[in-house]
């Protein structure tokens, strides 16, 4: 395979890579307002991106093994660059959904308090009601 080949698979995988890294960042842009099903699609999106990755990463591979080794100098510089930016997106992607883990762990937190302070409510208001309908009947047995 040409260095043109392999230059081309190396900037397909890194548009593969900004992609995630969008689909990353509207996740996290989206959250507060977006409904289960689209937090669904944006996983499904991502899977498919990251297949998108490996087909791609498993063509360099053959790519360069077919130029021999060590690589030519072009595709040496070129895979340099590709596994900066690699890195970098990737960096950036773990922090972007360590934010997003973190606002769902904080979500589901403070539903569990809600649900909590709805369940003692509850408890609360049974009690007092049984307690008030156990005057009645008193009152009623004595009059």
């Amino acid at each position: 395979m040409s260095a043109i080949a392999v230059g081309e698979l190396l900037a397909a995988a890194q548009e593969q890579y900004r992609l995630l890294l969008e689909e990353s960042t509207a996740l996290l842009r989206n959250f507060d307002g977006a409904p289960p099903e689209g937090f669904d699609r944006a996983l499904a999106r991502r899977a498919e991106i990251m297949a998108v990755i490996q087909d791609i990463d498993a063509r360099i591979a053959e790519a360069l093994a077919a130029a021999g080794s060590p690589p030519r100098q072009n595709d040496a510089a070129a895979l340099g660059a590709f596994r900066a930016a690699r890195e970098e997106a990737t960096r950036r992607i773990i922090e972007i959904d360590s934010i997003v883990m973190a606002l769902a762990r904080e979500r589901l937190d403070h539903l569990q308090r809600e649900m909590g302070a709805l369940g003692r409510g509850k408890t609360a208001l049974h009690g007092y009601e049984a307690s008030g309908r156990e005057r009645s009947c008193k009152l009623n047995s004595t009059a």
